[in-house]
């Protein structure tokens, strides 16, 4: 009995390309303090009471490592002007230079930095972590949510690029 051939079937990350998610901005301390953001495309609501929500990080990422050791994370949904945020919070070697572009500012309750011109800001405490293959599920409830005035513009990406909503 033969094997098909897999080489030529689509897989599921062809699938999930042609998914349109809007693109976030997961931001958190680590122990030391140290300021994280990662730009986050799984993130969605959980429940409405209690309001909550969740995030998906890889467990390689230093985001992650820093959830892990948090008690909050916020969670910032971009606009089309956050392009440039998102692809520095993409990119691990930015490090701390990913804070030069960008309305950021320190929530004084939680000490996480958050965009303030963002499209809305989730504040959230985190409640539960669930490790699923090569990821951590952080589920938060919303303290607070900040939303910014006027129509909603979203940064969205589809199949490997952003598209303007």
């Amino acid at each position: 009995m033969s094997v098909p051939d897999q080489s030529s079937s689509p897989t599921m990350f062809d699938g999930m390309r042609r998914l349109i998610s809007g693109v976030s901005v997961i931001t958190a301390n680590n122990r030391k303090g140290d300021r994280l953001a990662m730009t986050a495309t799984s993130v969605t609501s959980v429940s409405a009471e209690p309001p909550s929500l969740l995030a998906c990080v890889n467990k390689d990422a230093r985001l992650g490592q820093g959830m892990e050791a948090t008690e909050y994370f916020c969670v910032n949904l971009l606009a089309p002007k956050h392009k440039q945020i998102s692809v520095n919070c993409s990119t691990p070697e930015n490090g701390i230079s990913r804070y030069e572009h960008g309305h950021w500012k320190c929530d004084e309750e939680t000490g996480i930095f958050y965009l303030a011109d963002s499209q809305a800001v989730f504040f959230c405490s985190k409640k539960a972590v669930y490790t699923y293959g090569t990821h951590d599920i952080f589920i938060g409830d919303v303290m607070r949510t900040q939303v910014a005035e006027g129509e909603p513009t979203v940064l969205a990406y589809l199949n490997g690029q952003y598209v303007d909503l």
